[in-house]
């Protein structure tokens, strides 16, 4: 009888102390040795993670442990441990009990009783408000040092050209970054785009602020930063999390900003800012361009895997280009495909898109030979999951010898590397094969919405403006992959189309 216990802290520097995770581990431990439980070593998970996000990377491994049922009990410190939002505990709760997987917490019983279900309830709750309660003293203790005129940590300690002395918590020039911010705000003044800037300082090998190469979007921040003409904001953004440690920036309303009086001196003057923002708020492309469309824009590919876009040759030539056949400021470029001429490639993806309209059994007919097809693939991840099963379950067979003496260290080695590149490979195999299935799901309700589409449309092919054929080609999940002998098309509609004019122009 094998079980798996999760333990959980807050922040890295409690998981770098490791009491409190070594605490819980041990508790836990002990709790399922009590109830005749067995923790492989694979099966103790520790992590520093909010308690706030229900998926976390130790915890899903946790969750697929009770899915598959390779444990027979999950124990964790206490329910705050296992998550802060009592709604995230019930779903642990009921997977656990879908699979017949007893949950034990160390501090507090908890079975499938009404009575278990309202300590799930209110402890889950109450942990949930005091994680409010922290977050709403923290954020009350930084805006009272901000105005004290001390920098906060959500503010950025760390900023490009300045270095911050805890001692008076403030920042200082760093004059050797110093140089190269003014270098910016310089070639930004005379009309140089940030994206030729970034190119230049990687040319001349100045690092980043965190040592690697500049980006395009780090020059425009570092020319909007209006802690460069010394005037330092405290709380003009906020963090929304997007789950897991995924986050976003949020702009708050500037009668929440608190101005930092004296926290960063000035690099620039407020004249060469102020310029500098004029200068990036003026349009650099031709206004002429914006009135060309380009009718297959988001549905071309080029045969590297690279999105095609339009562009203007001459401003008057209207082709299609591989973006990876032009360098970005911190990689070269990567592909030598042609430009296809737009017009051609255009009229013969439409030609084709109209004979679709008008026979949609052809399609309809492709896509139920791609759905008959689903079977083989959900056999195939069948295969996959039971081979990495049988692999898992010979990774404890050697931990459970090596714990009996049968077998030496450095067998076990040995044989779990092997182990371990065989699973890999079948992780691998079994990514492609979910993709392929993901791509057959997407064909599911295809052939009605084909039909029904089609006899819409059927009687005004020939009136059709250029936001019509848009419409057609994403109701007919259009894709076109083009390379150097032609263009084909891709997904529920595979179909060769006649060479189209390329140029190395």
């Amino acid at each position: 009888m094998f079980a798996a216990i999760y333990c959980r802290v807050s922040t890295a520097g409690q998981a770098e102390n490791g009491t409190s995770l070594d605490s819980q581990r041990d508790a836990c431990l002990r709790l399922a040795a009590e109830r005749g439980y067995a923790v492989p070593q694979e099966n103790v998970l520790l992590e520093d993670w909010s308690g706030a996000d229900l998926e976390r990377p130790r915890l899903d491994r946790a969750r697929e442990l009770i899915r598959s049922r390779a444990v027979q009990a999950f124990v964790c410190y206490a329910v705050d441990r296992l998550a802060r939002d009592p709604i995230h505990v019930g779903i642990v709760a009921e997977e656990c009990a879908k699979h017949e997987v007893e949950l034990f917490f160390v501090l507090e019983p908890l079975d499938n009783s009404p009575e278990g279900a309202l300590i799930r309830y209110v402890k889950g709750y109450a942990a949930q408000i005091e994680r409010e309660r922290i977050k709403e003293r923290t954020l009350r203790g930084k805006r009272s040092r901000a105005r004290m005129g001390f920098l906060v940590q959500a503010t950025g300690r760390g900023i490009y050209g300045y270095r911050y002395v805890r001692e008076t918590k403030k920042r200082v020039i760093y004059e050797p970054e110093a140089q190269v911010v003014r270098r910016i705000f310089e070639a930004c003044l005379r009309g140089e785009s940030c994206y030729s800037i970034a190119v230049r300082l990687n040319d001349d090998g100045i690092p980043a602020f965190a040592g690697g190469l500049w980006h395009p979007l780090t020059v425009k921040r570092m020319l909007t930063n209006s802690s460069y003409k010394g005037t330092t904001i405290f709380g003009k953004t906020r963090r929304v999390s997007l789950g897991g440690k995924r986050r976003r920036l949020e702009e708050r309303s500037p009668e929440d900003w608190i101005e930092i009086p004296g926290a960063t001196p000035a690099i620039v003057t407020e004249d060469a800012f102020e310029a500098a923002q004029t200068m990036l708020s003026r349009p650099r492309r031709n206004p002429n361009l914006a009135s060309r469309k380009y009718l297959l824009t988001g549905h071309l590919e080029c045969a590297c895997g690279a999105p095609a876009v339009g562009t203007c040759l001459n401003h008057t030539y209207r082709y299609y280009r591989c973006r990876s056949t032009w360098p970005s400021a911190t990689r070269p470029r990567t592909c030598d495909a042609p430009y296809v001429n737009a017009d051609r490639l255009e009229e013969a993806v439409w030609k084709t898109v109209r004979e679709i309209l008008q026979e949609p059994e052809n399609i309809v007919t492709e896509i139920k030979r791609q759905q008959d097809g689903s079977s083989f693939v959900e056999e195939e991840l069948a295969r996959i999951r039971a081979s990495i099963r049988r692999l898992a379950d010979q990774e404890r067979r050697l931990i459970r010898l090596f714990g009996l003496g049968q077998v030496t260290e450095e067998y076990v080695v040995r044989e779990a590397g092997q182990v371990k590149k065989a699973r890999q490979a079948l992780e691998s195999e079994m990514t492609e094969l979910q993709h392929q299935r993901q791509q057959i799901a997407s064909l599911d309700g295809l052939s009605e919405q084909v039909r029904a589409f089609c006899a819409q449309v059927a009687e005004r092919l020939d009136e059709f403006g250029f936001d019509d054929k848009r419409l057609a080609l994403q109701a007919l999940q259009i894709r076109v992959v083009v390379d150097r002998d032609g263009a084909r098309l891709a997904g529920a509609i595979p179909q060769n189309l006649a060479t189209i004019e390329q140029t190395s122009a």
